[in-house]
């Protein structure tokens, strides 16, 4: 376990679990959530919040799809930032060995408590358990809190794409990180 995960461990007010069921109050809060990392352009495609019902379509899709595994980071009981563990369908025999990071954000209100770390630091312990044996994920070159996290774990950069999105009529490059769990 890291001091991270240890810091998260021994303060009541932190959290960080893999979940398979959201209630409708885990529902709204992750929504509001959602479009707080929209508009800082944390971790989503989208440029401005969609409507509340797609958002909360958006979060009841992921337990449609056993690929993916949900981890939600929590303080004071408040959902505070998720990410996703995603393995590839089971038609993707060749790729089967990896697992990808997707929609990792914490709220602003939530940062300096490790709950991103720890997010996923957990990410990477559910692959390993799921038989995962590299970890990808990729950003815009502009996340600079998510690269530096990723690079904490010792995920390496092996890409660059310079074309990654377009925002505000201009083109944002994009990271490609990956690790070797095995």
């Amino acid at each position: 376990m890291s001091n991270e995960e240890d810091q998260i461990k021994n303060n009541p007010r932190l959290s960080v679990d893999e979940v398979t069921t959201l209630d409708n109050v885990d529902i709204l809060e992750l929504c509001e959530t959602t479009r707080l990392a929209i508009l800082t352009h944390e971790g989503f495609n989208w440029l401005t919040p969609p409507p509340e019902k797609t958002l909360e379509n958006f979060w009841k899709g992921v337990f449609i799809i056993p690929e993916r595994t949900l981890i939600i980071a929590r303080m004071d009981g408040q959902i505070a930032g998720c990410c996703q563990l995603v393995r590839p369908p089971a038609n993707n025999e060749a790729g089967s060995f990896r697992g990808h990071v997707e929609t990792f954000f914490l709220a602003p209100w939530a940062r300096g408590h490790n709950l991103a770390k720890t997010m996923l630091q957990k990410a990477e312990d559910v692959a390993k358990t799921q038989g995962c044996r590299t970890l990808e994920c990729h950003m815009s070159s502009d996340q600079h809190a998510a690269i530096a996290i990723c690079e904490w774990i010792g995920m390496d950069r092996w890409g660059i794409k310079e074309r990654y999105s377009r925002v505000n009529d201009q083109f944002v490059s994009g990271y490609y990180y990956s690790k070797d769990l095995d």
